[in-house]
């Protein structure tokens, strides 16, 4: 894998606060939660590139737990990034690590986004971390692969439950290297509570794949690496099957979320096949990842004739229209199609980028057309770029 560093910041984990402010939370559609966090309110975490690509079968709640222990690691991350710790020699002092050389995390419950009620299933959850396979992927600097596989940690957890209401992680300290490592493989950023706000854990894990190119806007991965990082080499062997129940959720979770200001992003997807065939099993995905705030992506209600000639305008500035043509296009926009001809767009701009199209403009008229084509009624005149 590429290293890569998106340029998150160093200095600090996550956006001070002004002192006395306090978040106002925006009304939220039937079936999001109440709690969710604002963007612009996002913990944002340095997640290595090894936590994100590491093998696991874990639930939901114990994504988050990971990314709960991302979290305690980031002082000895920014340290990292900063230039005040060696990661040739020594990651970690005395004082962070227990006497018997390992590093300790201690989760508070109530950080964990679990209603109290449902503590004795987090307990199981976080007892289960002690048992569960990892495969964490390792690369040396002369570029030779390894995968380790063990285990995340050891948990301890009081036995007193009136009053003690938190677990204690031990990592082995090859195991806690792995999840500061950032010399070979990368960095990026990480929302917290995007990954906390997610109801699908299949969504936390694209979610965080996903994250890690948001800035190059799209990746290939080949689909067996993609199953292997989920643990499904073995389920979902139907390809339809796996899109059914991991992609399209995944899609559609992130979309609702971005669309409505609790995500910075979100994705689609393309089958890629090697050998020409139409179907099944494709031997690549590609992941098309747009910014929430992308200049292309605005969430409007109704198609007015200010978003048509806005329409217009994106024709004519990224896909060659002349004036007329664009707004003869834009015309036959209406609020039924507005948003998906701008999605349309947004992933037609993205081919382009590592696509050759001799005519961008018929390119893209044609692909409008289509999709407009589906929504309107018989006998519809058409005119040609």
């Amino acid at each position: 894998m590429a290293t890569k560093k998106t340029g998150a910041k160093t200095t600090t984990a996550q956006k001070p606060k002004k002192r006395g402010a306090k978040a106002q939370k925006k009304p939220v559609k039937r079936g999001l939660s109440a709690d969710l966090i604002p963007i612009e309110d996002e913990t944002w975490l340095v997640q290595p590139i090894a936590v994100t690509m590491m093998r696991h079968d874990y639930s939901l709640i114990q994504i988050r737990i990971l990314v709960s222990v991302v979290e305690n690691l980031q002082s000895i991350l920014h340290g990292i990034l900063n230039n005040k710790r060696n990661q040739e020699l020594s990651l970690f002092t005395t004082t962070e690590l227990d006497e018997d050389g390992r590093l300790p995390v201690k989760l508070p419950f109530k950080e964990l986004g679990v209603d109290p009620n449902h503590y004795p299933q987090l307990r199981n959850s976080l007892k289960m971390l002690a048992s569960i396979p990892i495969e964490i992927p390792y690369k040396t600097a002369e570029g030779r692969k390894y995968t380790k596989a063990t285990n995340l940690c050891d948990v301890y957890i009081p036995n007193d439950h009136t009053y003690n209401k938190y677990a204690i992680l031990k990592l082995d300290r090859g195991v806690a290297e792995r999840l500061v490592s950032v010399d070979t493989l990368g960095y990026h950023k990480l929302g917290k509570q995007i990954v906390f706000a997610c109801k699908n854990r299949y969504t936390q894990r694209i979610y965080m794949y996903i994250e890690s190119w948001l800035q190059q806007g799209r990746t290939v991965i080949k689909t067996l690496e993609f199953r292997k990082m989920l643990r499904l080499e073995n389920n979902y062997k139907k390809f339809s099957d796996f899109c059914r129940r991991v992609l399209e959720p995944a899609k559609a979770e992130l979309k609702e979320l971005a669309s409505e200001g609790y995500c910075d992003c979100y994705f689609d997807y393309e089958k890629k096949y090697d050998n020409g065939q139409r179907g099944g099993e494709p031997d690549e995905l590609i992941f098309n990842i747009f910014k929430a705030d992308d200049q292309l992506n605005t969430q409007l209600k109704e198609a007015t004739e200010a978003q048509k000639k806005q329409f217009a305008q994106m024709l004519t500035n990224y896909f060659g229209f002349t004036a007329t043509n664009a707004g003869k296009l834009a015309a036959r926009i209406t609020a039924d199609t507005y948003s998906e001809a701008v999605q349309k767009l947004m992933e037609l701009r993205t081919r382009f980028k590592t696509m050759y199209v001799k005519d961008k403009a018929a390119y893209t008229f044609k692909s409008i057309d289509h999709l407009l084509k589906e929504h309107e009624v018989p006998n519809t005149v058409v005119t040609e770029v």
